[in-house]
């Protein structure tokens, strides 16, 4: 009972209400932005495997920056299956996006995704870097 009432104690209270507008909004742009970070990802993947050397380190960067989103919204309360659910309709929303609205949009979640890592802790910044090397090498393998 006690170990329940500390893990409830540990949740945000906003992950146990319904999302305002204002949260929907921001977590919705997030999602956007994890998207167009990983399709430029699953791009920089391809060349890779296509031969061309030297891209790990921005595929790296770039995987930082898409969990430096997940983990802003999750620390607002954004939970499954909802994070789910909006990653999935940003994720097909970019399939209609031109490629120069993409690139645009790419550049300014870069450029936000590096502004949240830079607000990140020391130890998130650490977990962080971990975990997208361990992405990378799993996309590379």
């Amino acid at each position: 009972m006690r170990s329940a009432l500390l893990l409830l104690l540990s949740v945000p209270l906003s992950a146990l209400a319904a999302p305002t507008p204002t949260d929907l909004s921001r977590w919705q742009h997030a999602s956007e932005c994890v998207a167009v970070l990983e399709a430029e990802v699953d791009g920089l993947r391809d060349q890779t495997r296509a031969g061309t050397g030297g891209l790990r380190p921005q595929m790296e960067q770039l995987t930082e920056q898409g969990f430096a989103f997940i983990g802003t919204a999750y620390k607002q309360g954004l939970r499954e299956p909802l994070a789910d659910q909006l990653l999935q309709a940003a994720r097909q929303a970019q399939k209609a996006v031109s490629s120069d609205a993409r690139r645009t949009q790419l550049q300014g979640c870069r450029a936000e995704g590096a502004v949240l890592l830079q607000d990140a802790n020391g130890l998130e910044r650490l977990l962080v870097a971990n975990r997208a090397k361990a992405r990378v090498e799993r996309l590379l393998r």
